[in-house]
This record gives structure tokens, C-alpha cells and sequence, in this order.
């Protein structure tokens, strides 16, 4: 099932699962085609279609020894617990660098307003239901809100894969950075990445609210791999060169995602 990105705006009945607290204090596709991941406050005015009105996401950072039984149960149960809160979106990323602990996964959700995100019940029957198929002791080590600044068009189904680079970002000038994320998505387009997403969420909560988080999605390790060898060709350096006056990275990770559920639109 796939779900156009922009009736994620429109939904009204999404929130976010803190997924069960168990050990919690201890834990090329056609551009219009995607949209990523990880992981959000002020909502930058632009053209209709090109950011989601009021979206938010939630991401848990999950610890266990087992990460592929955990992914298991999640591709297993995610339809169940997205139905069940009212999620547009859910998916889950394993990272491969970057990440703060081991056997780190990331479960997220997006929503198409934060009313929604805020306020489903957490520990409904269902969720309690599904909680009891998971196997594999993990532990909950963060929880993460966020909203969208800057996303564009796209659409998600169910068993989608992709790669993520993300940045978190702290600056001064929300609105500029986020321009200059739109002009290197315009360049990457004009320079053999129009496969490439470009995604920027604030932190809402944690030692990071208020930062930014910049997403680069790309269908498969290999074509991130490839935008990032083009950063040092003149068209990309330019433009990172001007993001360096305003920006300062404070942490980096990379990571395979896979999308487990998409509501019907």
C-alpha cells in the first residue's frame, strides 16, 4: 500500500507510540516518489505540496542484543500499532554508523498534525497485545519529537527500503539553513541525484530541542555513498561552504530503514 505525502497533512488522527517501557530508563526512484526518515517545531511557509502542515514525527532508539528479532516483530506487529494510534507512517532504521550505543535500532511514526502525535493513548489493547509477541529483551533508551521544516513531495509503501544520512545541527538562523538545503536539493537534482531526498526537522524534546535535524535519503547505501563522494565537486562545496557560516554539525549517523506501515489514504 502506498500513501501519497501530502494527505499526511491532512489526517488528523495520528499520535505516537512510546513503545512499551520495559527496561525503559536504561534505553533510482523518481523524487516525488520518497521522502525520509529519521527524525521538529517551527513550520516554514511555502508553496502548497512542498512541506507538511503541522506534521510531526516520533522516533524510540531501541537497545537489544537481538536487533534483527526486533525488526522482525516490528515488520510483524507494525500494522497492528499503527492502525491502533493512528499513525499515517511508521517504519524502523538500523544504523551502521554513528549510532550511541550498541544493537541500536529506530522506531519512528509520522503524524500528520502534533494534536494527534500528542495524544493517542500509548498503552492501548493492542499495543499491550503486540508488546507480548516481542521476544527479544531490548531496551528503550530515548524518545524523540520533532516537527517538519522542510520536506518534499512523496509517497510511502509498505516494505520500501532506504538509506539515511543524518545530521543534527545547531544554528542560528533556522530559515537560512533550511534555504540552503533547498538549493543543494536543486543542485543535486541538476546533477544526477534527483533520486535524493532532502528532509530538515527541529527537536522538540531532549538535551537537542531546538536543533535542526537534516535528512539525506537516498534508495540504497550505494547512491548515498555516491552524493557523498560529489560534496567536494564545486556545485556541492559551494553551497556547503555557505551552510558552514551559519551551521555547526554536533553529531552525524547513517542507517537502512524499511517502511512496516502506511494508512490507507
Amino acid at each position: 500500500m502506498t500513501i501519497p505525502l501530502r494527505s499526511l497533512w491532512r489526517r488528523s488522527r495520528e499520535s505516537w507510540l512510546p513503545l512499551n517501557k520495559h527496561k525503559e530508563n536504561n534505553v533510482h526512484h523518481d523524487k516525488t516518489m520518497r521522502i525520509a526518515s529519521v527524525a521538529l517545531g517551527l513550520i516554514l511557509s511555502v508553496a502548497a505540496g512542498q512541506v507538511w502542515s503541522r506534521a510531526a514525527m516520533n522516533v524510540l532508539t531501541i537497545n537489544t542484543k537481538d536487533p534483527m528479532s526486533y525488526m522482525q516483530w516490528v515488520k510483524g506487529s507494525g500494522t497492528a500499532i499503527g492502525e491502533s494510534i493512528g499513525a499515517a507512517v511508521g517504519g524502523v532504521c538500523l544504523p551502521s554508523a554513528g549510532y550511541y550505543g550498541p544493537g541500536e535500532l529506530y522506531y519512528w511514526h509520522l503524524f500528520g498534525d502534533h494534536a494527534t502525535a500528542m495524544g493517542a493513548e500509548q498503552y492501548n489493547p493492542t499495543v499491550v497485545a503486540e508488546l507480548k509477541k516481542l521476544k527479544a529483551e531490548r531496551v528503550v533508551s530515548r524518545g524523540d519529537a520533532y516537527s517538519v521544516l522542510m520536506a518534499e513531495p512523496g509517497a510511502y509503501q509498505v516494505g520500501e527500503t532506504f538509506a539515511n544520512w543524518n545530521i543534527v545541527v545547531s544554528t542560528r538562523d533556522p530559515a537560512g539553513y533550511v534555504s540552503e538545503v533547498k538549493r543543494m536539493s536543486a543542485a543535486a537534482d541538476e546533477n544526477g541525484f534527483s533520486d535524493i531526498r532532502f528532509t530538515v526537522y527541529t527537536y522538540l524534546t531532549g538535551e537537542n530541542a531546538g536543533k535542526l535535524m537534516a535528512v539525506i535519503q537516498a534508495p540504497n547505501g550505494n547512491r548515498l555513498g555516491a552524493m557523498l563522494d560529489e560534496l567536494e565537486e564545486e556545485w556541492a562545496a559551494t553551497i556547503l561552504g555557505d551552510m558552514a557560516k551559519i551551521r555547526r554539525y554536533d553529531h552525524g549517523f547513517t542507517m537502512n530503514c524499511e517502511v512496516v506501515y502506511a494508512a490507507e489514504s
